[in-house]
């Protein structure tokens, strides 16, 4: 048996076609092996790239690890002389503490003693000084007693010409003017009362008035009328005179819409300006 293998004949059209197809595979595959040596070069390039940001990266990590060891030798180095230099001012002020506190001792024990011979001092004296108070306690009630009067005397004295300076035309009706209510157990002084036909003007004469003593007598004028009910078809002004008044009283004298007598730069006493709207009728 003949087992040659009988190769088909093949005419000049199939033979070329068959080299053209040929042709094709090869240009396919050498543009593939060229495609796959850009890819195989772009991943070359890529990984020496990566190799040399993982140099740099090592590099610089090296670098980062040296200056923190080196920064930690340095906290080290300071933080011991820290413990060294803190251990010493403990050291100073434990020695200062134990001075302070000698001191304070020898200090407490001598003002012991010093309190012993001040009270000792002051038990000779209270007694003198006590009876001295009293005596000066008595002597400026009496004074002011005294004072009251006498500022009570001038004011009383030039009443009629202080209103008349300002407009008023009053007369001075009398002076400590005193009323009693038996059945309410109540009484009523007014130092110096002045006014005509148609107005009344108590006023109250102090040497010193104080803002609670402005405040006292608005009080006193609200019942004024309870005493003296001749008024009641009268109009009630209320005036307070002083030679001094301190700090804010005229101030609150004015507000409350009373007048204020008191002594001027020459030494008389005179009305401060009226704003007759202001005037507080009681």
């Amino acid at each position: 048996m003949n087992n040659e293998v009988v190769q088909p004949e093949l005419d000049m059209p199939q033979l070329r076609q068959m080299v053209l197809d040929n042709a094709k595979r090869i240009d396919r595959n050498e543009l593939m092996i060229n495609n796959m040596r850009t890819e195989t070069a772009e991943q070359t390039r890529k990984i020496s790239e990566r190799d040399e940001w993982l140099e740099n990266f090592r590099r610089e990590n090296d670098r980062s690890v040296c200056e923190s060891r080196e920064r930690m030798d340095r906290l080290e180095k300071f933080a011991e002389a820290s413990r060294i230099e803190q251990a010493r001012r403990s050291r100073e002020l434990d020695e200062q503490f134990k001075e302070t506190d000698r001191r304070i001792r020898e200090t407490s024990a001598q003002l012991k003693e010093t309190q012993k011979q001040v009270k000792e001092m002051f038990a000779d004296t209270r007694e003198m000084f006590a009876e001295t108070n009293a005596s000066i306690r008595r002597m400026s009630v009496e004074f002011i007693g005294v004072t009251g009067h006498i500022v009570e005397g001038l004011v009383s004295s030039s009443t009629e010409k202080i209103f008349r300076d300002a407009g008023f035309d009053l007369r001075n009706s009398g002076k400590n003017l005193k009323r009693e209510l038996a059945s309410e157990n109540r009484q009523m002084e007014i130092d110096v009362m002045l006014g005509n036909e148609k107005i009344v003007v108590p006023v109250e004469v102090k040497a010193n008035f104080t803002k609670k003593k402005v405040k006292r007598w608005l009080h006193k004028m609200e019942t004024f009328r309870e005493f003296f009910p001749e008024c009641a078809d009268k109009e009630v002004l209320a005036a307070v005179a002083a030679i001094n008044y301190e700090a804010g009283a005229a101030e609150l004298a004015h507000d409350e819409g009373l007048l204020v007598i008191r002594v001027s730069s020459d030494d008389i006493f005179s009305l401060d300006p009226v704003d007759g709207e202001k005037l507080r009728r009681f």
